[in-house]
């Protein structure tokens, strides 16, 4: 019961002291009429709070969705209304959408409360979780508490005390908090100390720290300024694309081993590459892990052999079995029993998983097919190139022409830059640079490349 759970900016809060803070949060739940099977969405602002009130609703049986105020009003409406909500737990009278009645916990009287017999469990709870696809609306699914913690000892296995830098209301970072509890992990939240990532590592023995590919490279900025990362400190990125170029930089500058996650929202964890496997497979995600199937096939959904590139399948006993409300999603992404997330690669003979990109964002110059990431690997690391994302515009007579849209820094030239990628791309090398402030990015960290080429064909 004393072992610490949370390590939040007010203290630390232990096993023992979570669970009956939980238990008198489902409580007032309880009181207030909700129930096994009741859908409810969250909007809480304070990180412990939310995750209070997360657990509590999971103790009660309850169906729960995350409706992050930094997520657009007609979104969390949306959602609100596709759900049929009974409740938002909110703090907020705003907060109450697509006329669900609202629900204010009493954080501080749970905190307060004495320990109370726990009721027995009522049945399973579902998490309510969305795609965080670049486009369209979000597709949603249903995921047990036994799919929510699936793998959990995976990242247990490379320490028990990390640091929590994303979000807990989205769906990896709620995640990662589940995996860490059902563990006996201590999650360290950022605000526990108003201090730098390196020094929160230092403080309280942090073993790993998982970041967004931005947040990760934003170190390389800041490293020094507090102090050198512990011994054997693990970092872990996921959600987009890691160059290999960034990956050994980490490595070498912050004296961290990095760690790249590949999954999806509906099978969870696939593999992991960690430090050894980034100078062998510059463009590999690690071994897929075992209780996990891979299959590769055709455009025209034909199974190919293993080893082959082709359509990226999965199937384990931690995948949802299909969307809530979309038929013909179901019938796009879940054909055969198998989940297509629409990303091309292969597996190596040796188990190493490789993605080439996304089906969606290949580009057909005449009867090239090109991915973005081959365009950008070469443009990596180029002198004064700060960040790229390769991109398409249509074209009446070639189908669509690759372009480059990148974030300059001192001593950047376009040119240089271009001559480059046509000495080693040839015809698949980007026909125009185009210089941006920043790239467009959703909250997931992936990049918008249809705002870029919206952007490059504007008027």
């Amino acid at each position: 019961p004393d072992r610490p759970a949370l390590v939040h900016g007010g203290g630390v809060l232990g096993y023992g002291a979570l669970v009956r803070q939980v238990g008198a949060v489902a409580a007032q739940f309880a009181r207030a009429g909700l129930g096994p099977g009741d859908s409810a969405g969250i909007t809480m602002r304070d990180d412990v709070a939310n995750i209070l009130v997360t657990l509590a609703l999971i103790r009660l049986g309850c169906r729960q969705v995350a409706l992050p105020l930094r997520d657009p009003a007609p979104l969390r409406e949306d959602l609100a209304q596709r759900l049929r909500l009974a409740v938002v737990i909110g703090e907020d009278s705003a907060d109450a959408l697509g006329g669900a009645a609202l629900l204010r916990p009493d954080i501080e009287a749970a905190r307060a409360a004495p320990d109370a017999a726990r009721p027995p469990p009522p049945g399973v709870a579902e998490l309510v979780v969305g795609t965080s696809g670049t486009t369209g609306r979000p597709k949603l699914m249903a995921a047990t508490e036994a799919m929510m913690v699936d793998r959990a000892p995976i990242l247990a296995a490379h320490g028990r005390i990390f640091l929590h830098a994303l979000g807990f209301d989205g769906n990896h970072g709620k995640r990662l908090t589940l995996r860490s509890l059902v563990t006996g992990g201590t999650e360290v939240l950022p605000g526990a100390a108003a201090a730098g990532f390196a020094a929160l590592a230092r403080r309280f023995g942090i073993e790993r720290m998982h970041l967004q590919p931005q947040a990760a490279a934003a170190l390389l900025l800041e490293r020094g300024r507090d102090g050198a990362f512990p011994p054997g400190m693990r970092l872990f990125t996921t959600g987009t694309r890691i160059p290999q170029a960034l990956r050994l930089e980490l490595q070498a500058a912050l004296g961290v081993g990095v760690h790249v996650q590949y999954g999806t929202t509906e099978v969870g964890m696939v593999s992991l590459a960690g430090p050894s496997d980034h100078a062998r497979h510059p463009d590999g995600v690690g071994r897929v892990f075992p209780g996990i199937e891979v299959s590769t096939v055709d455009a025209q959904g034909r199974m190919l052999p293993p080893g082959a590139e082709g359509l990226l399948g999965f199937r384990s006993s931690g995948a949802v079995r299909g969307y809530l409300d979309d038929a013909e999603a179901d019938a796009r992404f879940f054909p055969g029993g198998w989940f297509r997330p629409g990303d091309v690669g292969s597996v190596a003979p040796d188990g190493e998983l490789r993605i080439l990109g996304r089906q969606d964002d290949m580009m057909t110059l005449g009867v090239i097919k090109i991915f973005p990431a081959e365009i950008e690997a070469v443009a990596e690391g180029f002198p004064g190139l700060l960040d790229c994302a390769a991109f398409a515009v249509p074209s009446g007579h070639f189908g669509e022409i690759p372009m480059l849209a990148v974030v300059a820094g001192e001593g950047f030239d376009a040119a240089a830059l271009m001559a480059h990628c046509r000495d080693r791309l040839g015809l698949r090398a980007p026909r125009k640079v185009v210089r941006v402030p920043s790239l467009p990015r959703n909250a997931q960290g992936k990049v918008l490349r249809r705002a870029l080429a919206d952007a490059a064909v504007a008027p």
